[in-house]
């Protein structure tokens, strides 16, 4: 799947477009094709979230940034 795809994919997901099934779906489509783990949740929580301390307040990513970071994550081999 290519940049411009994912990028589609994670704005459909941030305006909820669709059915709660076709969100799923996108959601599900969007973490198959990124090497980063559950990368989909980045839309909605930043790496490393904590919810007792993190404030989602000023959390307001690019929808371009998300897609960069899940392309290039890289899995530690050990």
């Amino acid at each position: 799947m290519t940049r411009e795809e994912l990028i589609y994919i994670g704005k459909r997901i941030i305006k909820a477009e669709g059915t709660e099934k076709e969100l799923k779906d996108l959601y599900e489509l969007f973490n198959k094709n990124v090497p980063y783990p559950d990368g989909a949740n980045l839309f909605y929580y930043p790496e490393n979230y904590n919810a007792r301390k993190d404030d989602l307040n000023n959390y307001n990513p690019k929808i371009e940034s998300i897609v960069d970071k899940c392309l290039s994550y890289k899995t530690i081999i050990l």
